[in-house]
């Protein structure tokens, strides 16, 4: 009986023991769980407050980049439109400016472009505030058209140191020039130039002066002293001296009381063009050959015969040529020479021959290649 107690008691104790042991190791894993849930959230709401902190501190920045500081100029406009003015007239406009900032602003410069002349200005200081005036004169252009040219105000505002503004006007002038541009033929009788009329608008009378043009491509018969409100000219051409001259302008001189000279723009093809008009070669080799097609074309529509194709230095070298109605096609080698020292280029030019017309003349220039 006491053994059997015995026996009871110990397996008791034993068992109390276990569930002790168990119930200690839960708590022991609960309160380590705990523990990790408590770092966690310690933790996250470190990220939390270190991201606040960051978002504040980046807000502070960006509220002190947007806030302004030193001087800052600010103009009422940037730009004047003088709307229509007279040919060679003189006009003037004023710029008002304030300075908008905190700081002292000083104008250390201006200057126009080549039609507008700023005067120094005598103050060159604006305190918080203040306001000042640029004044611009702007010298109007000889010939009808839109215009524009721009002034320029230097300060010390940090951002805006170079400050543009603009000048803009049309040009009008009072005598009229048809057509205003001549479109002229080395084949066509007399250059296939058109009569000039020239037409006052404002019912002022006026006489032709002086007309001139490049190289003399033109001779006109006129009357200085005939007084009218309108004038025609018949343009006498120089063909010999339009292949020289194909493009220019007819200047011609006139006393009206507001328009002092018109123009007249010509323009005029060659007789003949190649295309390409010259030959460049890249990354040439010593004695080694590169192959170009030159297409030789009549802008008249005539027929092409050839007289001869060579070169200065024969460096360049007419392989074939095919003719059609009014365009030669050549094929052309071009061997680049022996370098001489540390040379990187070499040139030549085909000299093309037309019977009975021009010689067209066709550069060709080569760059060796490197290291080579």
């Amino acid at each position: 009986m006491d053994s059997k107690f015995n026996r009871f008691l110990v397996l008791s104790v034993v068992s109390a023991f276990f569930v002790m042991s168990v119930l200690c190791q839960s708590s022991v894993l609960a309160a380590k769980d705990k523990t990790k849930e408590n770092k966690k959230s310690i933790l996250s709401k470190k990220a939390v407050t270190e991201d606040k902190i960051k978002e504040v501190r980046e807000v502070n920045v960006e509220n002190t980049k947007s806030v302004p500081t030193g001087a800052i100029i600010k103009f009422e406009k940037a730009v004047h439109d003088f709307g229509k003015v007279s040919p060679d007239s003189l006009n003037d406009c004023v710029f008002t400016f304030t300075n908008v900032g905190t700081g002292v602003l000083e104008i250390t410069g201006t200057k126009g472009t080549c039609k507008c002349t700023v005067p120094d200005l005598q103050k060159k200081s604006y305190t918080p505030g203040e306001s000042g005036t640029l004044k611009v004169s702007f010298h109007a252009p000889k010939f009808q058209g839109s215009t524009m040219q721009n002034v320029f105000v230097f300060s010390n505002d940090p951002n805006n140191a170079k400050a543009e503004l603009e000048i803009k006007a049309f040009v009008e002038s009072q005598v009229q020039v048809e057509p205003e541009k001549l479109d002229l033929s080395l084949v066509a009788a007399n250059g296939g130039a058109k009569n000039i009329i020239l037409k006052s608008i404002d019912n002022e009378s006026y006489a032709i002066t002086k007309i001139t043009s490049q190289g003399d491509v033109f001779t006109f018969d006129f009357d200085p002293n005939k007084v009218s409100q309108a004038h025609v000219l018949k343009p006498k051409v120089n063909v010999e001296n339009l292949k020289r001259y194909l493009s220019g302008t007819v200047l011609i001189s006139i006393n009206h009381p507001t328009c002092k000279e018109v123009k007249v723009d010509y323009v005029c093809m060659r007789q003949f063009e190649a295309s390409p008009s010259a030959i460049i070669i890249r990354n040439a080799v010593e004695k080694e050959s590169q192959k170009r097609t030159i297409y030789l074309i009549s802008n008249y529509n005539e027929k092409i015969a050839i007289e001869s194709a060579v070169s200065d230095s024969g460096i360049v070298k007419v392989l074939s040529q095919k003719a059609t109605e009014n365009r030669f096609e050549f094929e052309v080698e071009i061997t680049a020479p022996v370098r001489e020292g540390k040379l990187r280029v070499f040139s030549d030019t085909l000299h093309i021959k037309i019977r009975d017309k021009e010689q067209i003349d066709i550069p060709c220039r080569g760059f060796y290649k490197m290291g080579k």
